[in-house]
Order: C-alpha cells, then sequence, then structure tokens
C-alpha cells in the first residue's frame, strides 16, 4: 500500500543583500524583543544575526566580532569592527555593541571579521546609512 504524498510549494521573497545594517527582528508575538537583535549583511552579503548591547554593559566574548555602533536618528553608524569583545576599547563615539557569536573555530572567525570589516571601507550610500572607520 502507497502513502500519498504531499507537496508543499514555497515561494521565496527576493531578499535585499545589499551590505549594511539590515534591521532588527522581526518578533510579532515578542516586541521587546526586537530592539536586542539587529541584523547586518557583510560586504558579501551575507547576513548576521547579532545582540546588541549597551557599551557599558557587553559580555566577554571570545570568538564574536564586535560592531561598535552609534545611534543616530538617520539610522545605526558603524564605528568600528573587532573580534572578541573588549568593552573597554569601544570606540568613544559608540552608544552599543553588536555582537555575532561565531561558530567553527578561528577560521569561521577569521570569514566573519573580514566580511564585517569591509563595510568599513565600502563608504557610504545605503539609504543614509554612513559607514566610516574608526
Amino acid at each position: 500500500m502507497t502513502k500519498p504524498v504531499r507537496t508543499i510549494t514555497l515561494e521565496l521573497a527576493a531578499e535585499n543583500v545589499t551590505p549594511g545594517y539590515a534591521g532588527t527582528l522581526d518578533a510579532a508575538r515578542h516586541p521587546q524583543l526586537a530592539n536586542r537583535f539587529h541584523f547586518w549583511r557583510g560586504a558579501s552579503g551575507r547576513r548576521y544575526a547579532c545582540t546588541m548591547f549597551p557599551v557599558n554593559a557587553a559580555p566577554c566574548y571570545d570568538d564574536s566580532v564586535a560592531l561598535f555602533v552609534r545611534r543616530r536618528r538617520t539610522g545605526p553608524v558603524l564605528v568600528s569592527v573587532g573580534a572578541g569583545l573588549d568593552a573597554s576599547s569601544a570606540p568613544p563615539d559608540a552608544d552599543e555593541i553588536h555582537v555575532h557569536l561565531v561558530q567553527g573555530g578561528a577560521n569561521a572567525l577569521t570569514i566573519a571579521l573580514r566580511d564585517l570589516s569591509g563595510l568599513l571601507a565600502i563608504g557610504n550610500g545605503f539609504d543614509g546609512m554612513q559607514l566610516h572607520a574608526a
């Protein structure tokens, strides 16, 4: 006896792959989480999930990429990027730190750091978002 096969068709929306800030978590059921989780796209277009912390309250993670961000009316401004997290080395104009935890060891950390650091070299032009080196 043959069991019926159920077919599901998925339609994927065209995704914005422009490098830079990619918004907050869409958490309709838990809106308080929306400001805690942010997404960035590296220079390659790869999407990175990050947890936002105030500069003075960020925990230390070894295998992570830290994006030091200044909040402006027009959106976030990437100030600096670093591997590992040392909040004491945050640039003075950073208001918050977006932390991406990396799995896969040193090679994966290097790849993520290079990809996200590439945002500093790209320059301006992301819907008013400004990127600059610290």
